[in-house]
C-alpha cells in the first residue's frame, strides 16, 4: 500500500493553457459550477477527514466563487457517508472526501454499493504514514522490545482505536497479523481520547499520525518505536521504518482523497481535479498538512482508482468475513 508524494510544477499548466483547455472543454463543464457544492465527510466534526474536506472546500470556493458545504455523515466507519455519495445525482454537486478505510469497508459491513465501481475517484489529496506510540509505563523502547512482550503475555497489551475500520485499529490489526502477537483492542469515539489515555498510561500503544503523537513525544511523555510506511515520515524523519525493524512485510499509509459518484463527466472531474492540484501547491495548503503530520499526494484519477482496486484486493486477504 503505497503512494507518490511530492509535486511537480511542471504538471501545473500556464494561464495560457488552461484558457484553451477551458474552451474546448463542453458547455456542462464550462458552466460548472452554477450552485453550490456538497462535499459529504463521512465522519464527525472536528475529525481530519472533515478539517481537510473544509480545506478543500474553501479552495474551491475561493477560486469558483461558488459555496462549498462540508456534510458531517458519520456513522458504520463511513459507510453511511460513502452510500450518501454513491446514491447522489452524478453531475458534480456532491462529492466525497474520504479517508484510505474506504477499501475495507466491504469487508466490515454490510454495503449495498460496489467500492470500485460505483464511486468515481478524482484525486487523493495527502497522506503520510502512521507513526507506532507506546506509553512510557509499558518501560518499553523499541519495537523488538515490544513484540517480545506482546508474544510472552497474549492480549497484556492493550491498543487504542477509532473503531474496526478506523486507521488505527486497521494499522494495528495488520501490525498483529505480521507479527503473530495478540493485543485487546480498548475503543475509543474520538481517537485523540485514546492518545491520551496512552500518555497516561492507561492503554499500552497506539497507531495514530505524526501530527497527533509527536509533540508527546518530545514533551517525554510517550515513546514513539516506529512508522508504518516505507519512507521517512515528514512528522517524524528520526524513526525508521517497522518494516525495518523486525516485521518483515509490514506497511500500512493512511491517506485522503476526494470521489465522486459514478457517471460524473469526466470533464467535471478533471476541473475539480485540477483545481485541488493547484491548491496543493499552496504555501497556505502545504503548512496545513504539515501540521497534520500529512503531505501532498499527486497523481491523476486514474492512479487513485489503482490504489483503490490494489488496497481492497490486500484487505480481502485480512479482512474478509
Amino acid at each position: 500500500m503505497t503512494f507518490c508524494k511530492g509535486i511537480s510544477r511542471a504538471l501545473i499548466a500556464s494561464g495560457a493553457v488552461l484558457s484553451a483547455a477551458m474552451a474546448a472543454l463542453p458547455a456542462q463543464a464550462q458552466d460548472y459550477p452554477q450552485k453550490a457544492i456538497t462535499i459529504i465527510a463521512p465522519t464527525g466534526p472536528g475529525s481530519l477527514v472533515d478539517i481537510l474536506a473544509r480545506l478543500v472546500g474553501d479552495g474551491l470556493t475561493e477560486q469558483w466563487g461558488q459555496q462549498v458545504i462540508v456534510k458531517n455523515v458519520g456513522g458504520a466507519g463511513g459507510a453511511i457517508g460513502v452510500d450518501q455519495v454513491a446514491d447522489a445525482d452524478a453531475d458534480g454537486y456532491t462529492l466525497g472526501f474520504v479517508p484510505a478505510n474506504l477499501t475495507v469497508l466491504p469487508y466490515l459491513y454490510d454495503i449495498d454499493y460496489d467500492v470500485a465501481q460505483d464511486l468515481a475517484p478524482i484525486i487523493r489529496v495527502a497522506g503520510a504514514s502512521m507513526v507506532h506510540y507506546v506509553s512510557k509505563e509499558t518501560g518499553l523502547t523499541t519495537e523488538a522490545e515490544f513484540i517480545d512482550y506482546a508474544r510472552a503475555n497474549p492480549g497484556a497489551l492493550t491498543f487504542a482505536t477509532a473503531g474496526e475500520a478506523s486507521s488505527a485499529n486497521l494499522a494495528a490489526q495488520l501490525f498483529q497479523t505480521k507479527t503473530g502477537v495478540e493485543m485487546t483492542a480498548i475503543p475509543y469515539e474520538k481517537l485523540n481520547l485514546g492518545v491520551l489515555d496512552v500518555v497516561a498510561g492507561r492503554v499500552s500503544t497506539v497507531f495514530v499520525s505524526a501530527g497527533q503523537g509527536m509533540q508527546f513525544v518530545k514533551d517525554d511523555q510517550l515513546v514513539a518505536l516506529g512508522v508504518t510506511g516505507l519512507t521517512p515520515n515528514p512528522g517524524a524523519p528520526e524513526l525508521q521504518p517497522i518494516a525495518d525493524l523486525g516485521v518483515d512485510g509490514f506497511e500500512f499509509n493512511s491517506w485522503f482523497g476526494l470521489i465522486a459518484p459514478k457517471d460524473t463527466p469526466r470533464e467535471i472531474i478533471d476541473l475539480l481535479h485540477d483545481e485541488v492540484l493547484r491548491q496543493s501547491q499552496t504555501p497556505a495548503f502545504q503548512d496545513a498538512l504539515a501540521k497534520a503530520g500529512l503531505e501532498p499526494i499527486i497523481g491523476s484519477p486514474e492512479d487513485f482508482a489503482a490504489v483503490i482496486a490494489a488496497e481492497l484486493r490486500d484487505w480481502s486477504t485480512i479482512l474478509a468475513r
